[in-house]
């Protein structure tokens, strides 16, 4: 089951699962609105906790991603065509990542799909559920 770990004081968010399960995530984002739950960490550490759900949804302008909820949920919010282009990198990721691999999704100026106050995200496969595709 998807993972999202946040650190404390950071706000550092990591999205972990199966190829299978970011795939899946990918899919999902590209319908603009819903809501996953999460698997339950119970020593996230280095984190400070796991979350419970990724809620997204469409809306105007680049993406934002925040933890929200009193830190139990990451929120995507942003118009359709920049949720594709987000879950275009996450599935291309979970079909070519090796097992030490991970996805960055940082802001930076000029950014195709990222709002300039959007959280980041780092995106990686589960270590135990590494297997060629």
């Amino acid at each position: 089951m998807l993972k999202v770990l946040e650190g404390g004081s950071t706000g550092e968010l990591e999205l972990s699962g199966t190829r299978s399960e970011l795939l899946a995530l990918g899919r999902k984002l590209r319908s603009g609105r819903g809501e996953i739950l999460l698997s339950k960490v119970s020593n996230a550490f280095p984190y400070a906790r796991s979350l419970l759900r990724i809620e997204f949804q469409q809306a105007s302008g680049k993406i934002r991603m925040s933890s929200s909820g009193g830190g139990e949920a990451l929120t995507i919010e942003g118009r359709l065509e920049s949720l594709c282009l987000l879950a275009e990198n996450i599935e291309s990721f979970a079909l070519e990542a090796d097992q030490d691999d991970h996805l960055h999704v940082d802001y930076f100026p000029g950014h195709d799909y990222l709002d300039k106050w959007s959280g980041s995200l780092v995106v990686a496969i589960d270590s135990d559920s590494i297997q060629s595709s």
